[in-house]
């Protein structure tokens, strides 16, 4: 109901009942959601359809107090379907539950009237409306005021919950967004309401939260991103450990694991939805400290170096780099993603406290590896050397790198981003074969020093892999500013020295040349295998985690290193075969 994505006709599977559902959403009026392309148009509901959703409300809100809830929150906000009775936009009716102000108003004061009945007087009713849309033709902060004035006299609510905007670019906002910036929304709900007014707003330092309140931009703090990156949050402030807080750093990856019918997860917590199995009470101490070497302070590595520290034993790192992070390192040197390199940041932290040595610029070679491993007399070795992005252009479309890259000024994307590369005054071309933030950036950061830039991709979109963390509209809107020049459907077809042969995806034979005094490559990554292949060549005890098996994300990064360390003190069933039957076994060392 009040369709915002196509993801519920994933229910249309053939393994599910056929007679179970309708292979169609429903909304207030016929119009198909502009916020995405192809956006399904609904059936318009009938008066017979409204009634059921009412009632289905008011049931589903007394099913959770029964189960021993303390209240319920109606969602009259981001154009779901309490907002698009409410909307003009979304409402086009013209019967009594749409067209003037007081029909369109009727269906979220019968739906928390209806709630009421049901939960009864003791039970708390509150509900969330986004303060100002951020869409032209739809309801702004005036219009919004004046429905909770009238929300207050018509129904019984205990207080409402102020968000802002309907596209998810402002639900779900970027990491260059200030802590509480939805504080001027709030504090003119204060103006007006009778009820507590709850706040949203990328918060999540406890300093900020105190200030909104003591300042009195509203009554409470709301907390979702923040809570999804640590669970213990509020434990931490209790007890004075805020540096100890893992920050929500707006990546989005809980939102990006949901639209894509996963669960919720966090792009570095991974106890999320694992709290029965690796939650704060299943932390252990280990009877039998082993020293552990740890090859690269990549994400992987920091975290396994965190838990297996936390759990007694002594961890020792060795990272060839100046800094700690791997490729977290290079997308926290872009701009406007500062932010994202606090992951490594953090977790060195982290793991620091925890009693973790961590060596930089101290590589690891074929020629000192035996040295090291003399000196440091490690239980077990933990490889976590990571994955190195290429600058030959290799790709998984060709298997191959660009004819005659050899013979331009090729670099990775990491180079520039890390202040590697020379500023280039000239002509940039920048290759984009990955799809996420990273060429984009790249070419931002180019731009603003002042090269002519061109970003290139064969997908038929700039940025396609930052629509599910709902990046794309800032990412466009950052390249538009810095004046980029966007080429997709095309690939490079070979580099001639300062100049590159570029042609049509879906017409090969029109190609043309360009100018290109610097040709940066963000198209694949190599893992970096050569210490572990020496170390298997020792018959010493070690593992292998995140890129250096595969180049993956940082989620793929820390729950290997999670999962990893944790095995380090875990006594686990296994199943003996053959016969059946169980035993319990070590799964460390």
């Amino acid at each position: 109901m009040g369709l915002r994505s196509p993801t519920p006709f994933l229910k249309t599977d053939p393994a599910r009942d056929p007679y179970e559902y309708n292979a169609y959403t429903v909304a207030p009026s016929q119009m198909a959601i502009g916020e995405i392309p192809g956006g399904p148009t609904p059936k318009e509901l009938e008066e017979h359809e409204i009634e059921r959703i009412l009632q289905n409300f008011a049931d589903a809100a007394r099913r959770a107090i029964s189960a021993g809830l303390d209240g319920v929150e109606l969602h009259l906000a981001h154009g779901y379907l309490p907002w698009q009775f409410l909307s003009p936009l979304y409402n086009l009716r013209n019967d009594r539950w749409g067209g003037s102000y007081e029909n369109r108003l009727r269906f979220p004061v019968e739906c928390l009237r209806r709630i009421r009945t049901r939960i009864g007087a003791r039970a708390i009713l509150g509900y969330r409306i986004n303060s100002t849309s951020f869409w032209e033709g739809d309801l702004e902060i005036d219009d919004v005021k004046r429905v909770h004035l009238d929300l207050e006299r018509q129904t019984d609510i205990d207080y409402v919950s102020v968000s802002a905007g309907v596209h998810h670019s402002w639900i779900h906002t970027p990491m260059t967004f200030e802590q509480g910036w939805e504080r001027e929304y709030s504090r003119a709900f204060k103006t007006v309401s009778s009820k507590p007014v709850l706040m949203v707003g990328r918060i999540s330092y406890p300093e900020i939260a105190e200030d909104l309140i003591n300042s009195g931009d509203a009554d409470a703090i709301l907390l979702s991103r923040q809570m999804i990156a640590d669970e213990q949050w509020l434990t931490k402030v209790k007890q004075g450990r805020e540096k100890d807080i893992r920050r929500c750093v707006a990546a989005n990856y809980c939102w990006r694991s949901v639209v894509r019918g996963s669960r919720v997860q966090c792009a570095y917590n991974p106890v999320v939805g694992r709290e029965a199995i690796w939650g704060a009470s299943s932390t252990v101490t280990t009877y039998a400290s082993k020293r552990i070497l740890i090859i690269g302070a990549g994400p992987a590595g920091l975290e396994y170096a965190r838990v297996a520290s936390g759990q007694g034993h002594a961890v020792i790192v060795y990272e060839r780099e100046r800094a700690v992070g791997g490729h977290v390192r290079a997308y926290g040197a872009l701009p406007y993603r500062q932010q994202y390199g606090t992951i490594a940041t953090w977790l060195a932290a982290q793991a620091s406290g925890n009693g973790t040595e961590i060596k930089l610029e101290r590589p690891v070679t074929a020629e000192n590896l035996d040295v090291i491993l003399a000196a440091e007399k490690p239980d077990h070795i933990v490889v976590a050397t990571g994955a190195a992005y290429r600058r030959d252009g290799f790709q998984g479309q060709t298997g191959k790198p660009i004819s005659g890259w050899e013979t331009g000024r090729c670099v990775s994307w990491d180079h520039v981003a890390l202040d590697r590369v020379a500023a280039v005054p000239g002509e940039v071309l920048v290759l984009d074969e990955m799809a996420d933030v990273a060429a984009p950036l790249t070419a931002v950061k180019l731009a603003k020093g002042g090269a002519k830039v061109r970003l290139l991709t064969r997908w038929p979109m700039i940025g396609m892999e930052t629509m599910p963390e709902v990046y794309f509209h800032w990412i466009m809107t950052y390249l538009q500013e810095a004046g980029v020049e966007l080429i997709t459907s095309h690939t490079v077809r070979q580099i001639i020295g300062n100049r590159a042969e570029i042609a049509n995806v879906y017409q090969p034979k029109n190609s043309r040349r360009i100018n290109a005094d610097l040709i940066v490559m963000a198209t694949a990554r190599t893992s970096e295998t050569e210490i572990y292949r020496l170390l298997r060549e020792r018959h010493v005890s070690i593992e292998a985690i995140g890129c250096v098996l595969a180049p993956r994300t940082v989620y793929e990064a820390t729950l290997e290193g999670h999962r990893a360390a944790r095995k380090l003190s875990e006594l686990r069933w296994t199943v003996a075969k053959p016969g059946g039957g169980s035993r319990l076994a070590y799964s460390g060392f």
